[in-house]
């Protein structure tokens, strides 16, 4: 898999380099319609590289202490501007600082995904209805437990199982099925867990992180 994502980095650096000089000479809009279009599926294949990369290699992580309610917010708020019409989150942040030590670019990661989830099932909804999101983060001793319970629609049970698995989705061709299994692989080597529970129309995704010392 490292040979193929490695092979797969020439083709796209070139492809990108080309779609870049094709925009400048763009000069009709029916030509920059068709840039956009390959632009678009450059940066689809080029997101799938960068999973495919991280499939078979144990990252290098820049740990330090976070403050998780901090981190969390910053996450909330972007993800909330994308759709601040029809979701609403509740989200109370912790009276204290629960530090944990991580990597923020890729708990970065690990936030964007299970958010993402929410926002593909709020997707597939009738535009007038709305998703409820909350977001709940409590000391468990030596452990934070930060868990996002939706109400989008919830997850089949004969799926359950299967969430953790590469390629495996719920959501058709749309979905590359990478997004859990990466999030999974991230708080593995972190020392933590996550799981998920469903029960029609909710889902409740679990995490569980050592504090820091």
């Amino acid at each position: 898999m490292r040979t193929i994502a490695h092979d797969l980095n020439g083709p796209l650096t070139g492809i990108n380099l080309t779609l870049q000089a094709l925009r400048r000479l763009s000069c009709s809009r029916a030509v920059e319609k068709l840039v956009q279009n390959i632009d678009h599926d450059l940066v689809q294949a080029t997101s799938l590289l960068e999973e495919l990369k991280t499939l078979n290699k144990r990252e290098t992580y820049r740990l330090k202490r976070l403050d998780i309610g901090e981190e969390l917010t910053v996450a909330l708020e972007k993800h909330i501007l994308l759709e601040k019409n029809r979701l609403e989150v509740k989200y109370i942040k912790p009276s204290q600082p629960l530090f944990v030590l991580g990597d923020s670019s890729r708990l970065w990661r690990v936030w964007q995904n299970i958010l993402c989830n929410t926002m593909d099932a709020l997707g597939a909804k009738p535009t007038a209805d709305k998703v409820q999101l909350s977001v709940g983060i409590k000391k468990m001793q030596k452990l934070v437990r930060i868990q996002f319970t939706d109400d989008a629609g919830g997850i089949p049970k004969k799926s359950l199982s299967r969430l953790f698995e590469p390629f495996y989705t719920t959501k058709g061709k749309k979905n590359r099925g990478l997004g859990l299994f990466i999030a999974h692989k991230i708080i593995d080597e972190h020392r933590g867990s996550i799981s998920v529970a469903s029960r029609p129309p909710f889902t409740r995704v679990t995490l569980k992180l050592p504090l820091a010392p």
